[in-house]
């Protein structure tokens, strides 16, 4: 119908709403509508509108406005400069499918540093490492700071997120720093660069002054979509330190956008680490609902720079749970591009590494983890984000390579860990246990193991608490202690039947059963010959387990121990 009516009735339909409606958005769109050629009053409105808009985060009418502006523009060096914001905002929005629209038309643009700005922004957000670095590295040189300071806020803010991706912490605290010297505490690159600020703090192992930080802004960021980012940062960090419950709350908070206009990207990145809130505090079927919803926004966005984040989680929560094809599906879905993000190849390497690891085929794990040790290291001026060094340990100890285990474990304990977290002692402490049971140290192994699940005891953890026990039980079975093996695989196997992990439940059973304890009279049924009370065997027989009969098998045939 809107279609059919006559061009100068519609125009003159439009002209009538804008005198008759209150709000500033609305009115400025029936304008736009009402106007097929230049008018640069009506530009310039638009522009005064976005610039408010900018600055409670409402990126997408900052984007609408910014677009009809430069159309309107009578200009054309002020057109190609307000569509080069109109594509930033719409970055900034998440949507990069109309993004992309316009970046041949940028591309064609005349060298600058906001065009050099834009198109790393892009990069950035399509994972895209090597072409972001070099456009931002562009953009910073070539920009005045002292002419242009807002400019040059702006490409300071990208360098922030730039390395964010790459969870460079000495980067984010610079960058935020240069970001906050030159604009106000008004500007959206200023709330924009504090939220990342605090991560940086973190990554460079300044935990405390992180805190700081985000306390503070949590309680002074306004109920508009830039506390959006604040919630984001902030549920990062306490996801990292222990409080996975505030991180869940802080993260559902940061999901929805299209009440306030805020960023796409930030929602998705709640979004895949909210999915990882719900896998470590076991609520497997609210993960799979989550991810299943985010899959679909983010497929539809373009946003590569989130896929590995999201799917990881996806591809190890279907493998525990013994769905292998989907689990596979996900695993495909988290591959990283050579010139990628840290923030991509890392929870990737975990994707392919839990996958193997949930099968039993720790040399595939080993293959998918080693490149961790160059990508994601640790030291005493980095602290990485992502808690993989205890599967790096168990998969080192059960393909046998338990010098190269013992250095890397060493190394980590020097490290100390962060400080305050609890989750990070327990995975030290379980690690070494595994590797003091593979040198046949049990007594000392079960201490570790022991402290690992004291570490645990003021928090639910189910998932951890499963992992650990489930080693601890498969350790002390191999060093032949199977009472206390047992005893241990079967909290292993009801935290698992709870968490609905079928593969794993299938593995509790098996090393039950190869343990060899009786669990209805509660003794071992191991070595009893013709001499023990109550034995009706010949002298020349022995009872055997499973595992041992299997083991004997093997030894007939000829095989060799290994």
């Amino acid at each position: 119908m809107y279609d059919s009516i006559p061009p100068t009735v519609r125009i003159w339909l439009h002209r009538t709403a804008a005198s008759v409606v209150s709000d500033p958005g609305v009115q400025l769109s029936h304008r736009v509508a009402a106007t097929p050629g230049p008018d640069a009053q009506l530009a310039n409105a638009l522009e005064d509108y976005a610039s408010d808009q900018a600055r409670a985060g409402v990126w997408s009418a900052v984007a609408r406005a910014m677009l009809a502006a430069s159309r309107l523009s009578d200009q054309p060096q002020q057109r190609d400069l307000r569509l080069l914001h109109a594509v930033d905002a719409t970055i900034g929005s998440g949507d990069l499918t109309q993004a992309a629209t316009y970046l041949s038309t940028i591309e064609s643009f005349p060298s600058s540093p906001l065009r050099s700005s834009v198109l790393g922004h892009l990069a950035v957000v399509t994972g895209q490492f090597a072409s972001a670095k070099a456009h931002l590295d562009m953009a910073w040189r070539t920009v005045r700071p002292e002419h242009d300071p807002s400019t040059a806020a702006r490409i300071a803010q990208r360098q922030v997120l730039h390395g964010l991706a790459n969870w460079d912490g000495a980067a984010m605290v610079e960058w935020s720093n240069k970001t906050l010297e030159l604009v106000d505490r008004a500007a959206p690159v200023w709330v924009a660069a504090e939220a990342i600020h605090g991560l940086g703090l973190f990554a460079s192992q300044q935990v405390q002054a992180a805190e700081t930080v985000y306390r503070t802004r949590m309680t002074e960021a306004a109920e508009t979509a830039q506390k959006q980012r604040i919630q984001m940062g902030y549920a990062w960090f306490a996801l990292r330190t222990d409080d996975v419950e505030a991180a869940h709350l802080h993260f559902e908070a940061a999901i929805p956008t299209e009440s306030r206009g805020g960023s796409l990207r930030i929602s998705l990145w709640a979004e895949a680490w909210l999915a990882r809130c719900q896998l470590v505090l076991g609520d497997w079927d609210a993960a799979a609902a989550t991810i299943a919803r985010a899959s679909v926004r983010l497929e539809s966005s373009g946003m590569r720079l989130m896929r590995p984040l999201l799917y990881w989680t996806a591809a190890e929560l279907y493998a525990i749970r013994g769905d292998w094809d989907r689990a596979q599906h996900y695993v495909q879905l988290t591959t990283a591009p050579s010139d990628g993000y840290r923030a991509m190849a890392v929870p990737s390497a975990l994707a392919r590494a839990r996958y193997h690891e949930a099968r039993a085929d720790y040399e595939s794990a080993y293959e998918a983890m080693y490149p961790l040790l160059s990508t994601d290291p640790q030291s005493v001026d980095r602290s990485s984000f992502w808690p993989w060094q205890d599967t790096m340990v168990n998969v080192l100890v059960m393909t046998d390579r338990l010098d190269e285990a013992e250095e890397f474990l060493k190394t980590q304990e020097a490290l100390a860990s962060v400080p305050g977290s609890d989750t990070d002692r327990a995975r030290l402490a379980w690690a070494r246990g595994r590797l003091l049971a593979a040198r046949g140290e049990a007594d000392d192994a079960r201490l570790h193991f022991d402290k690992a699940l004291e570490c645990l005891n003021a928090h639910h953890r189910p998932y951890l608490k499963a992992r650990i026990c489930f080693a601890y039980g498969q350790s002390m079975r191999r060093a032949g202690k199977r009472r206390l093996a047992s005893s241990i695989l079967r909290t292993a196997r009801e935290l698992y039947v709870a968490l609905g992990a079928k593969t794993y439940v299938t593995r509790c059973d098996r090393e039950l059963k190869a343990a060899g304890v009786d669990t209805e009279a509660g003794v071992l049924t191991q070595g009893l010959g013709a001499d023990a009370p109550g034995s009706t065997q010949s002298q020349d027989t022995v009872q055997l387990t499973a595992q041992e009969q299997a083991v004997a098998q093997f030894v007939a045939r000829g095989t060799t121990n290994k």
